[in-house]
């Protein structure tokens, strides 16, 4: 993972655990696989949030540009974040899937 912030120890400690539960031939797999979704997102009518941190090293900006082209309704947020903007920003990571699902049901999750 790469992080706009560094990690406590305990925290780097606690998500190298959950990342290694997963057996190295499902990571390896992962890593392999080469396939394409424009067809399948194209096809996508749902409120869509993509969040994709303005700090990412793993997956690049041009990844982001092709989902939005085949998810022109979807709302864009690039937090000020790495790999892990869920965690590098918590607050604001929650703040904005909040105010993304109320905006989806209409009705205030608070």
């Amino acid at each position: 993972m790469c992080f706009a912030g560094k990690p406590s120890s305990s925290d780097l400690y606690l998500m190298l655990g959950y990342n290694v539960s997963v057996p190295p031939h499902v990571r390896q797999a992962m890593f392999s696989r080469i396939i394409d979704n424009s067809d399948l997102l194209a096809r996508i009518r749902k409120p869509a949030l993509l969040t994709h941190g303005a700090k990412e090293a793993v997956f690049k900006p041009e990844i982001l540009n092709q989902h939005r082209a085949s998810l022109p309704h979807a709302e864009i947020h690039t937090p000020d974040a790495g790999d892990a903007a869920f965690w590098e920003d918590s607050a604001a990571f929650n703040q904005r899937l909040r105010a993304f699902v109320e905006m989806c049901s209409g009705v205030e999750t608070r």
